[in-house]
């Protein structure tokens, strides 16, 4: 395909003024793609999707031959009642079945499906590194990247590629994992969580985005894709450079049993386990990062406007 066919492909992308998305739209628009936001607000004109009737509708915005969906409940949120565990699997397979009925009755089938999913998937694997051929862990959160990336290998089309996106921690100053840690940081009483010892595999936001858009245009992944730097680090690294880059001490550390009284079971999955991932089919299929090491993606992001 040439590159001037390429940049005139549609896209159709849900949680669009996410994390992710909001970063992502803007570049794909850059590259020439068409982009079409689904939202959850009914329009007479505008794509909507009302996904506990289970309906999309386009409107006046034509066939995808893109779909990308990164919507779902924010994980971090609340304490991980069985309410809120049900309502976090609810978001991510109610809403894909429905990208995937989609996809599966068109006359004219998206040639990619690109769906979110997370390292959670691999578990606390401690400090052995892992990589997509690696197998799945047993908790919440892995059983929940499972059902998610299964839910989306329901496409019954040869004609669509489907690609699961499992991110890390992506690190943007404005929202998401850095941008709660800064206050405490900036103010000198940030320090590590627990012992410090557990392997934070993160993403710097640009990388992210450039990443998707390196996915889109190489026929060749599919499946799921770590998305994480080359480098993961220790909590207590991660922390010691952040506190370097704002002059800051880095004395003052979250015991474990602090974060287990806080958090309860969020907090030991998303704050104290440990997961070294590796991006080995991005680096195979020849991505380069721009943000390889972390000192850099920080300096990076903190002096974004």
């Amino acid at each position: 395909m040439s590159q001037q066919a390429e940049t005139k492909q549609k896209v159709l992308i849900t949680g669009a003024t996410g994390l992710i998305g909001r970063s992502l739209v803007p570049l794909l628009t850059s590259q020439g793609y068409q982009v079409y936001k689904l939202q959850r607000t009914v329009s007479e004109t505008e794509p909507y999707w009302l996904i506990d009737q289970q309906e999309i509708y386009l409107n006046s915005a034509p066939q995808p031959d893109i779909i990308i969906h990164l919507a779902g409940e924010n994980i971090a949120n609340a304490r991980w009642t069985e309410t809120v565990k049900q309502k976090i699997t609810d978001s991510r397979i109610q809403s894909t079945q429905l990208i995937v009925d989609f996809i599966n009755n068109s006359e004219t089938p998206p040639s990619l499906f690109i769906c979110a999913s997370a390292i959670g998937f691999y578990g606390n694997s401690g400090q052995q590194p892992v990589d997509e051929s690696s197998s799945q862990g047993d908790e919440f959160v892995s059983q929940l990247a499972a059902q998610w990336e299964q839910t989306s290998h329901k496409v019954n089309t040869n004609k669509t590629r489907v690609v699961n996106l499992r991110t890390g921690i992506v690190l943007d100053k404005q929202e998401g994992a850095l941008a709660k840690m800064l206050p405490a940081f900036k103010m000198g009483v940030g320090g590590k969580i627990g012992q410090g010892k557990q392997i934070m595999s993160w993403i710097d936001l640009t990388d992210q985005v450039n990443a998707i858009l390196f996915i889109m245009r190489n026929a060749e992944l599919s499946g799921p894709v770590n998305l994480v730097s080359p480098n993961p680090v220790t909590n207590r690294n991660f922390s010691v450079i952040l506190a370097n880059i704002l002059n800051r001490p880095c004395i003052l550390p979250l015991p474990a049993f602090m974060v287990k009284l806080l958090f309860a079971e969020m907090g030991k999955a998303l704050l104290l386990s440990s997961t070294n991932v590796r991006p080995t089919k991005l680096l195979e299929a020849g991505f380069t990062f721009q943000y390889e090491l972390l000192e850099a993606s920080l300096k990076h992001q903190l002096q974004r406007k």
